[in-house]
């Protein structure tokens, strides 16, 4: 499998992973700190991770379910209560359909199941770490300069109140 990596002119990924099983949050410092465009704190309380986000910046969350005191999808919602609308992936030992749509339908990005090997489960995150961040860098840079955007697709054709706005890529 090719190994999906960051191009020189981007930071690494900031993550923060909030687990409170110990054996897993080790596996999953293993297996991250394996990979060179990646810098990840970790955490086993929602108390932690709000501490933690007041005072660092981090490009993505990944949070199990099932914790003390506040579970995945209440952080989730106080996440996104704050308008924090960081990319945040439910990972969860429990593969439950209901679940998986009530956090996709509350902010979260992607949803996983710890299931099958450590390996494959991690590569899959990885994965998606990277596509999840990518995403939202390039959706902020749509907003910050929308012609550049319109300029690398080649040609734009818009409507607007009837009248045709036409451009091309001198590319």
């Amino acid at each position: 499998m090719e190994r999906m990596t960051l191009t020189a002119d981007v930071q690494r990924i900031k993550v923060l992973v909030l687990d409170d099983e110990a054996d897993f949050l080790n596996l999953c410092r293993e297996f991250l700190a394996r990979d060179g465009d990646l810098e990840a704190d970790y955490v086993a309380s929602p108390r932690e991770a709000m501490e933690l986000m007041a005072s660092r910046e981090y490009h993505a969350v990944v949070s199990d379910h099932d914790l003390p005191g506040m579970d995945g999808m209440q952080f989730l919602r106080a996440l996104r209560s704050m308008n924090m609308h960081i990319p945040f992936i439910m990972i969860t030992g429990h593969g439950r359909e209901g679940l998986a749509i009530e956090a996709l339908q509350n902010g979260a990005d992607f949803y996983m199941e710890k299931a099958g090997s450590p390996a494959s489960m991690f590569e899959q995150l990885l994965r998606t770490l990277k596509a999840v961040t990518c995403l939202k860098r390039k959706a902020s840079e749509c907003l910050q300069d929308p012609f550049r955007v319109y300029s690398e697709v080649g040609v734009l054709l818009v409507s607007n109140g009837g009248e045709r706005v036409m451009a091309a890529s001198a590319r």
